[in-house]
């Protein structure tokens, strides 16, 4: 936008100054061609923002059903280290379980709302 007002600027500068019907005209193209490249620069922008907002959406499934993969691998290690302690006779044993469980409900809750940021 500040380009295009720069543009407008010395395109008007360019007129008044000039005493011929050329220079004038000079000018006037330059201006309409300036503003045109302007025109195709932010389009292109937009573009590009619009491909990469399909592109990045286009993540969210594979990424959820990442997410639900490494809960189960959070499951499947607090279940062993659960067995172990509790073979072992450890105290901590309620603790353990809470905080796989814990971690568990917490990646499956961020799979689940993971898609409500791509809308």
């Amino acid at each position: 936008m500040f380009q295009l007002k720069h543009y407008f600027k010395s395109a008007k500068k360019m007129a008044g100054k000039s005493k011929s019907s050329l220079n004038r005209g000079f000018a006037l193209f330059m201006l309409g061609f300036m503003g045109g490249v302007q025109a195709f620069a932010q389009s292109r922008g937009a573009g590009g923002f619009t491909s990469a907002t399909t592109e990045i959406s286009s993540y969210a499934d594979p990424v959820k059903k990442l997410m639900y993969a490494i809960a189960a691998v959070i499951v499947l290690v607090g279940a062993f280290n659960v067995y172990f302690k509790m073979q072992n006779g450890d105290q901590d044993v309620k603790k353990t379980i809470m905080m796989t469980i814990g971690g568990c409900v917490a990646m499956v809750a961020m799979a689940t709302a993971l898609p409500m940021f791509f809308k």
